[in-house]
């Protein structure tokens, strides 16, 4: 059996006890207090976002500048909800990171339309 040690007072004790006998402290991490508790919805709505503004970069017809500003605000909406999504640090985080990648590609790939 091996020993490790204490997360409170550092002294050395066995690996399967459950709080430390010198100060008490619990030594398991209760699972449910560590991970985020709700739904995935905001890394989901930022990912859909994201997958949308860059399908819509193979569209060949010509953009105005109000199409060029709405597909733009869609991108910058994924990228906050990726980003709030990310530091809230709720279920999905792969999700949300996702998100972020495609909204941040296509917000840069949208402002460079825009500047033609």
């Amino acid at each position: 059996m091996a020993m490790v040690f204490c997360r409170a007072c550092a002294k050395e004790i066995h690996e399967t006890a459950p709080t430390c006998p010198q100060c008490g402290a619990r030594q398991q991490v209760d699972p449910v207090a560590t991970t985020g508790v709700g739904s995935p919805w905001l890394a989901i709505l930022s990912l859909i976002l994201g997958i949308l503004c860059i399908l819509s970069l193979f569209d060949d017809s010509e953009w105005d500048r109000d199409t060029l500003g709405g597909l733009g605000i869609f991108s910058v909406a994924g990228l906050v909800c990726g980003i709030i999504s990310i530091n809230q640090k709720k279920p999905g985080n792969n999700l949300a990171v996702a998100g972020v990648v495609l909204s941040a590609i296509a917000t840069l790939i949208f402002f460079g339309l825009s500047l033609d």
